[in-house]
């Protein structure tokens, strides 16, 4: 007889068997609160992933926003459902998580008129979505042979100067871009 097929995805519950809220849902609502407020009627669906591994390059996806289809809308009702790799979220501290939520939540976003610029709704009445695309992408040996060409990559560096303040910046020697050893 052949094996069942194994089941990749586990949709989170909203409370937990006790009645009790869950953290990860109670922390995505105060990130939501605090910088997603185009998302405060948005029905978010959080789903592990229990089977992602690293690609050929070694690049392991840490989440994924979903954009919720007429179909799903209709189904289960989510706008949008965030997936997060199980097995990288257990060994993540609490702020990594924050971040990778908020990253996620960041590709959530409302979909504009384009004449009015006010949000569109579907006949219905409900809200639309899109999911939006990150600020930059590129490869750190056309930065190191051409250095900043693009403003995105400018604006993104800019940024993360702002932040040199942070844990990962600060182990990094500003002469000579080498990580400090602790």
């Amino acid at each position: 007889m052949a094996k069942p097929k194994s089941v990749n995805v586990k949709l989170l519950p909203e409370k937990n068997e006790d009645g009790t809220p869950n953290k990860i849902y109670e922390m995505m609502r105060e990130i939501i609160v605090q910088s997603h407020d185009h998302l405060k009627d948005a029905r978010i669906a959080l789903a592990l992933n229990l089977n992602w591994k690293a690609d050929i390059d070694g690049r392991l996806v840490l989440g994924k926003c979903k954009k919720g289809s007429d179909l799903d809308r209709e189904l289960h009702g989510f706008d949008f459902v965030i997936l997060l790799n199980l097995e990288a979220f257990k060994t993540m501290t609490e702020e990594m998580r924050r971040a990778l939520i908020d990253h996620e939540l960041t590709h959530a976003q409302v979909k504009l008129d384009d004449e009015t610029g006010k949000p569109m709704e579907d006949e219905r009445g409900r809200v639309c979505y899109r999911t939006r695309k990150h600020d930059i992408e590129e490869f750190h040996e056309i930065v190191a042979r051409h250095g900043i060409y693009k403003s995105d990559i400018k604006e993104f560096v800019r940024t993360a100067l702002l932040r040199a303040k942070s844990p990962l910046l600060e182990a990094v020697d500003a002469a000579t871009g080498e990580v400090k050893s602790a």
